[in-house]
């Protein structure tokens, strides 16, 4: 008799037991090890980083044989020249120059951060020490920034062992081999053979479409006995074979789940790097930005994870030492007043708001669904709606301007801007019919009176109209003059000499033709042309029981208040909105919470010397890099506000040349 033995099989797969297992007890010693130690992963700030600000987290000294000072001399408060170097004084009353030297690194725990258009950028090195290390487990880091109470995890960084992530291929292959035993194609589950020779013999005309290429339905087409394709289909289907295709592919997810134990992770990773083994350190360097809120003073962050196994948690890392962002804003640099306006009260009144509705390139018609018109949409509704209802004012007629941008040609603007302001103004018309319609059913209903909406509402009832008032569409073509004032408003671009003159050249193609070839063109037609497509809605009103002409009264400026609350919520762009046009402090503030430097310093120009006007001042200067002027702001701002000293230290843009030039301690 032939002895068969499974001898091999069976010493492969207790070598590969034995292997799973001394993986396993290797890896319950090491985090053993973890346990003992407390090991964890660290949060660092970078060694440099090279952001909008030039500011260093850490530093390096190291000795030079030449003098380098960093040195300035700039004008003071009383006129005299001020000498700003680092220098130091020995026992003898001797200064002497003092220079950074490197060797030593210096890591703080704590970085300040500016507050730029509402958003903070936060930056961090984690460092995972070798000795975390492993290529049988997977390292889960996930950071966490606590702003004010809550709580906002980050997007989670992975470090993959190597052998690791061969455990979950060799899963994912399995349960692959598995799919593949699974049977997609129904040709696969018929008797194909059978079937055709049966075809031939007893449906011969479906057996000629074969090679005939007329559109007929095979299953409409009969043989002999009035048996069709589909019951001879059914008649030949392998039907131990589909149960079988069936029971398979019930049991795709349990096999997915047998075979792949531990599935890629894909959503909420920052990354996912595999090592091959724990040598050395590994540093990932991670930045992100945050929405700021009202109030905010400062970010904790610190990072909490987990080291896996196979799938399962085997060790949970202590929380990281945090890290502390302190975010300098703008909105504290604002000053809380209330401004009071002297009104000229006229019998005829305008209101205006504008909206961006959008249409299709070279058409007129307004699709409520097309980019953010149904928003847009709801707004000036709002209005209309507000206006109607308002008990002070009643409405005599609504201007609606529409614009085109400058592309394409200028009689078609000037043809397509028209249609486009009377498609609107007929939309909003019979908007203003319904809302007529709707009213006018309320009141009769309070009358005890059915209102039949068929019936046309002027003829049928003699009450008075809720509104009434013209229709007035104006369109301009191209809006030169205001892209020409957006363009010197505008502090991103460079060649505005340049552009300006294209703008005032020739006929509007010429300039369109002209400004397309420009460098600047790109930026401009994204960024500026947008604007000029906004409708403009022009509600020309008459105060309701006012007899003369004028009445003068002193009142809050709200539209001041909303901007000045809109800086409380750094909500700058909408603070900028309302302030630009008052030439404050406050618009300053907002100017240069949006990065508009050159806005900012034609304001501060014009205002009273005063600390924070000239720290504002100082913070413009250097943005524009005028170091010499920003320094001699600062330390005018200094003397006729001390406090603006701990102020610098919080504003990169400031605290870059006090450590540069060793301001504070010169003073």
């Amino acid at each position: 008799m032939k002895r068969i033995t499974f001898a091999p099989a069976i010493a492969a797969v207790t070598a590969g037991l034995i292997l799973q297992t001394s993986c396993a007890v290797s890896v319950r010693r090491n985090v053993r090890i973890l346990e003992r130690d407390s090991l964890s992963a660290q949060l660092l700030l970078p060694a440099e980083e090279d952001d909008d600000f030039g500011q260093q987290d850490t530093y390096n000294f190291m000795m030079e044989d030449s003098t380098t000072s960093d040195t300035l001399t700039i004008i003071g408060p009383d006129g005299e020249r001020v000498f700003f170097m680092k220098a130091t004084m020995d026992s003898s009353g001797t200064i002497h120059a003092a220079e950074q030297l490197r060797g030593v690194v210096v890591t703080a725990r704590f970085k300040n951060i500016p507050e730029r258009n509402g958003m903070v950028r936060i930056a961090f090195d984690v460092r995972v020490p070798a000795r975390m290390l492993n290529p049988h487990w997977q390292v889960r880091l996930r950071p966490e920034a606590l702003i004010m109470e809550d709580i906002v995890t980050l997007e989670e960084v992975h470090i993959t062992g190597r052998e690791y992530r061969e455990r979950q291929i060799r899963g994912y292959e399995l349960y692959n081999r598995f799919l593949a035993t699974v049977i997609t194609d129904s040709a696969d589950l018929v008797h194909t053979g059978l079937l055709e020779t049966f075809i031939q013999r007893n449906i011969p005309l479906l057996a000629e479409l074969k090679e005939d290429s007329s559109a007929v339905n095979p299953a409409l087409v009969k043989g002999l006995f009035g048996i069709s394709f589909r019951t001879a289909r059914e008649h030949y289907l392998k039907r131990l074979a589909i149960m079988r295709n069936n029971r398979r592919q019930q049991r795709l997810p349990d096999k997915f789940e047998q075979y792949v134990s531990d599935p890629y992770i894909l959503e909420g990773v920052r990354i996912d790097s595999v090592v091959a083994d724990g040598g050395n350190d590994i540093v990932y360097c991670y930045s992100q930005s945050l929405s700021t809120r009202p109030g905010l003073r400062k970010i904790d962050l610190a990072v909490e994870g987990s080291i896996f196994y196979d799938g399962e948690c085997r060790y949970t890392l202590p929380s990281s030492e945090p890290l502390t962002f302190y975010v300098s804003s703008f909105a504290t640099l604002a000053e809380s007043r209330e401004k009071y306006i002297t009104k000229v009260i006229e019998r005829k009144v305008e209101s205006n708001t504008t909206a961006a509705l959008e249409f299709r390139p070279g058409e007129y018609a307004l699709d409520e669904e097309y980019s953010d018109n149904l928003s847009e949409i709801r707004h000036i509704k709002s209005c209309i709606d507000g206006l109607i209802e308002n008990r002070d004012f009643d409405i005599d007629s609504l201007v609606i301007t529409a614009t085109c941008s400058p592309e394409g040609s200028y009689a078609l603007n000037s043809s397509l801007a028209g249609q486009r302001g009377r498609e609107i103004a007929r939309y909003f018309k019979n908007y203003v019919k319904e809302y007529n319609i709707r009213a006018d059913s309320l009141e009769r209903e309070e009358l005890g009176v059915v209102l039949n909406l068929t019936e046309d509402v002027s003829d049928t009832y003699s009450g008075r109209r809720i509104t009434d008032f013209d229709f007035i569409v104006k369109h301009i073509p191209e809006d030169w003059e205001r892209l020409t004032e957006l363009i010197r408003r505008d502090s991103l671009i460079k060649d505005k000499a340049g552009i300006l003159s294209i703008c005032g050249t020739g006929s509007p193609d010429l300039r369109e033709s002209l400004l397309s070839g420009h460098a600047e063109y790109a930026y401009i037609k994204e960024t500026l042309y947008p604007v000029l497509r906004e409708v403009q809605f022009d509600f020309h009103l008459h105060r309701r029981g006012m007899v003369k002409d004028t009445v003068h009264t002193t009142e809050p400026d709200t539209v001041y208040y909303a901007g000045l609350q809109a800086i409380r919520d750094r909500n700058y762009k909408k603070a900028v909105q309302y302030l630009g046009t008052y030439k404050d402090l406050n618009s300053a503030v907002a100017f240069l919470a949006m990065d508009y430097n050159a806005s900012a310093m034609q304001v501060l120009e014009t205002l009273p010397v005063s600390g924070k006007r000239d720290y504002l001042m100082a913070i413009a200067h250097s943005r524009n890099g005028n170091e010499r002027k920003a320094v001699e702001c600062f330390v005018n701002s200094i003397s006729q506000d001390p406090s603006m000293a701990f102020r610098g230290n919080l504003d990169p843009e400031i605290s870059r040349l006090i450590e540069k030039y060793d301001l504070l301690s010169s003073m």
